[in-house]
């Protein structure tokens, strides 16, 4: 320990700062001290007796094995057999943790086993408690890049080839720590408290790493976020079910990760299926598709791994207790209630709505601050095109008496030229869309492909009503593409449109979001959309999303341009024919009862009507064998 300069903190009153030199090791060891302090008992406890040792220096060496168990984010019984995916999900974790626990000698060669200490660190930074030892503004998100980018493959390789001496005279280094209040008598425990870590050049410069030097593979990076959709989409419930509820996700594994491709096109438009294996994310791509896409997602998903896994302490016996108890308790409520409260149909996945789109829909409302949230214990289907069949009619009769927020989501395939030019229904409502590009203009841009599936989901906060005349709506109504690419649209803050950007018309003008009011006179049908917006026709057949970033439009902006960096100041179109059609009603509790109530109401009525029919019909046929047009006094007539 090398001596120093003292100094006055100047914004803390009788504070002195001393410059202290330490090495590397002792820099190590005072840091983990540190961050070992930054964890409950009971958490430590947990982490031991899950290894079976008594302190967490008996463990040498964490396996991926060990890690799938420790995590846990998978049940005991299916570590033996682990899915590939999951197994290359853990290695990249692995990876990770073991640069995190270079922490903050970040350039330092990473060890060939994962130990606990790695954990530790990875913890302290996933769960946010390095907040307590550095700045809250400590560019975490440059962290987990590092962490998660090629820097042991290439960047060492180089650094060690320029200076293949650097590496011996390291460990030899001293660096300068402020030390506030500084005592000859500190022990290591008062010394690593005393330590300013926040003004510590060597974690400042992230250890002096280049960033434009390093990179993320695109596959990994899309395989990580697909365990991450795969984490969210599990309700929080026990562990033991939360585990059971991941094992079954992890069987789907390439439902969520059609999304996460998605996710990847957010970050960079470029990527597809063809060359996600050879793309390179920087960390330019990465910070802003991250910050602006799913920043509380992806910070979440890494806490999630840590606060409900490694860090949590499950007493299996107590589990199935409560498991059982829980049975039980639904059993007897089941028993107890009475008819009216069963008539709520059970959530059942359909085409459009299952684990994945749920988990990647509740990402995008996070990610909005929306209040809505959605889970299989709140969504009710109230309309499925493929079930009610594809017209108006039947929309407006299943989805105008929900009192709540809706979900709509439609999906189907980009339409391709033959169809422009030979379906007559589709150049029907073409003439009725005004063209934005000219006709020797090329709408299709190179990222979109003619055999891509396009989805796009709508979350309208009010009720649905008739709308011929006039929008309604609110600002909560946001709309989210989901397919083939990820991107948000929220409404526009605006007190004269105040939100009324939604229409429902059912006098052959179809469904708008994000338009005017059409022109519905006579002989003229002229739709008006607006230069970010969702238009359906009324057929359900077919469906226009346009975006159009120019600011000489003069179309209405009810809705906010993309923030996606390539699309942001993009003008196109996604034109497709509909294969589905669903809505969904969003619920509390409340909502849902008050709801059932009023689907026991309509089961009355409805068996009302039908025994007053019954009455009507047994008159009518004695009237008719009266008169003998029926029955047995008509028994040498013909048949019907």
């Amino acid at each position: 320990m090398g001596q120093g300069l003292s100094k006055t903190n100047e914004g803390e009153k009788n504070l002195h700062v001393t410059l202290k030199q330490f090495k590397k090791d002792k820099i190590l060891e005072y840091f983990n001290i540190q961050n070992h302090l930054q964890f409950r008992p009971v958490e430590i406890r947990a982490i031991t007796s899950k290894l079976g040792v008594k302190n967490l220096k008996e463990k040498s060496g964490i396996t991926i094995d060990d890690l799938a168990y420790l995590l846990p984010i998978i049940r005991d019984e299916d570590i033996e057999c682990l899915d590939e995916n999951i197994c290359y999900v853990l290695n990249i974790l692995s990876n990770s943790f073991k640069v995190i626990g270079n922490f903050p000698f970040l350039q330092s060669e990473v060890p060939p086993k994962l130990s606990i200490e790695n954990l530790m660190k990875s913890a302290l930074f996933h769960t946010g408690r390095y907040k307590k030892l550095l700045n809250a503004d400590y560019d975490y998100l440059k962290l987990v890049f590092i962490s998660l980018s090629d820097i042991n493959k290439a960047y060492l390789k180089e650094k060690s080839s320029s200076s293949s001496n650097s590496s011996n005279n390291e460990e030899d280094l001293s660096y300068n720590l402020d030390v506030k209040d500084f005592s000859s008598d500190d022990d290591e425990s008062i010394l690593s408290r005393k330590i300013s870590w926040s003004t510590f050049s060597v974690i400042q410069s992230f250890d002096d790493i280049d960033l434009d030097s390093i990179y993320i593979e695109g596959y990994d990076l899309m395989q990580l976020l697909t365990f991450f959709l795969i984490l969210s989409s599990v309700p929080e419930m026990n562990h033991t079910r939360m585990q059971e509820h991941v094992s079954k996700n992890i069987t789907r594994w390439s439902d969520f990760e059609s999304y996460s491709l998605s996710i990847m096109r957010y970050i960079s438009l470029d990527i597809n299926l063809k060359n996600i294996k050879t793309t390179k994310i920087s960390y330019e791509d990465f910070k802003r598709g991250i910050s602006n896409g799913l920043p509380a997602f992806f910070t979440n998903s890494w806490t999630k791994i840590f606060k409900n896994g490694f860090l949590s302490s499950v007493n299996t016996a107590v589990v199935q207790n409560s498991n059982q108890a829980s049975e039980l308790r639904e059993e007897a409520i089941d028993n107890e209630a009475p008819q009216a409260h069963k008539i709520t149909p059970k959530f059942v996945e359909s085409k459009l709505i299952n684990d994945a789109s749920i988990s990647v829909i509740s990402m995008c409302l996070n990610n909005m601050k929306s209040n809505v949230s959605i889970t299989t214990q709140n969504l009710i289907k109230l309309y499925s095109g493929s079930e009610s069949g594809f017209s108006i009619r039947s929309l407006e009769l299943k989805i105008f008496k929900w009192q709540a927020p809706t979900l709509l989501i439609v999906s189907g395939k980009r339409v391709k030229s033959k169809t422009m030019k030979h379906n007559n229904r589709y150049i029907q409502f073409n003439e009725m869309y005004p063209l934005y590009f000219r006709s020797l203009e090329n709408p299709k841009k190179e990222w979109q492909d003619d055999n891509d599936r396009i989805t796009y989901a709508v979350i309208i906060n009010l009720p649905w009503k008739n709308s011929n005349k006039h929008n309604f709506g609110d600002e909560n109504t946001m709309i989210f593409n989901l397919l083939p690419r990820l991107d948000f649209y929220k409404s526009v803050h605006n007190p004269v449109l105040d939100g009324k950007l939604v229409y429902f018309n059912n006098l052959g003008m179809g469904l708008g979001f994000g338009n005017n009011q059409p022109i519905n006179k006579n002989t003229i049908k002229k739709l008006l959309p607006g230069d970010v917006s969702l238009t359906i026709e009324s057929n359900l057949e077919f469906a226009i999303f346009r975006h159009i970033s120019s600011p000489n439009s003069n179309a209405a902006s009810y809705f906010q341009k993309s923030k996606q960096n390539e699309i942001s100041l993009e003008d196109f179109e996604d034109r497709f024919m509909i294969s589905d059609l669903e809505v969904w009603g969003i619920g509390s509790t409340k909502e849902l009862q008050e709801q059932r109530k009023q689907w026991a109401w309509e089961e009355k009525q409805a068996e009302a009507r039908q025994s007053v029919n019954l009455r009507g019909l047994g008159e009518e046929r004695a009237f008719l064998e009266m008169v003998g047009l029926v029955g047995n006094n008509n028994s040498n007539g013909g048949s019907m």
